[in-house]
């Protein structure tokens, strides 16, 4: 059995040097509340966003690691950006005083693996090829779907990551302020 102590998300806003000055600090805002929200779901989860638009994610608890890079891009393609997240799983990560300080083939595999990404926004990379042969038509299909998502379905999706798929259509209505019967539209479009 293979057992990885921790998983690092890395990534970076698409297209954010195209954006105005006003809107890319407003922009900001969103990725920094998903980085803390996951932290505060773990504690001992820590986030670092660097140059702007890049952040780090050292997730201690790498079973979630899928749905934490899930609640960052769905929350921004709810308000029409994006990015691009690799999830590095690893046996070794070296905490340093800083998270872009630290160490270990967790971190390096992150680094290296969205520096390669082309077309992807959404790769999941390990040390072990045929993990990451499996996983990654996995993750190019997942990935496909949530960009081809629109805007609501996003903001759905987000809501139902965020606070799990109990909620009811009609809690769903009001906390994005519509009529339930569009989110029975969206939803229905999602599976």
């Amino acid at each position: 059995m293979i057992v990885f102590n921790g998983a690092i998300h890395s990534g970076d806003i698409i297209r954010s040097t195209e954006l105005s000055h006003e809107v890319y600090e407003d922009l900001l805002y969103t990725p920094h509340n998903q980085l803390a929200f996951i932290c505060s779901i773990n504690p001992s989860n820590k986030f670092e966003i660097s140059r702007g638009d890049s952040f780090q994610v050292l997730v201690q608890d790498p079973e979630n690691a899928a749905r934490y890079a899930l609640l960052i891009r769905t929350s921004l393609r709810s308000n029409n950006y994006d990015c691009r997240i690799n999830i590095a799983i690893g046996h070794d990560v070296s905490i340093r005083h800083t998270i872009g300080s630290s160490t270990g083939d967790a971190f390096t595999l992150s680094g290296r693996a969205l520096d390669n990404m082309a077309s992807d926004t959404l790769k999941v990379t390990t040390s072990l090829q045929t993990f990451n042969e499996y996983f990654g038509l996995l993750t190019k299909y997942l990935d496909h779907h949530i960009s081809e998502m629109t805007e609501r379905q996003c903001a759905i999706a987000y809501i139902m990551l965020k606070n799990q798929p109990s909620l009811t259509q009609k809690e769903i209505a009001e906390l994005l302020g519509v009529n339930r019967v569009s989110i029975n539209r969206s939803k229905t479009l999602l599976t």
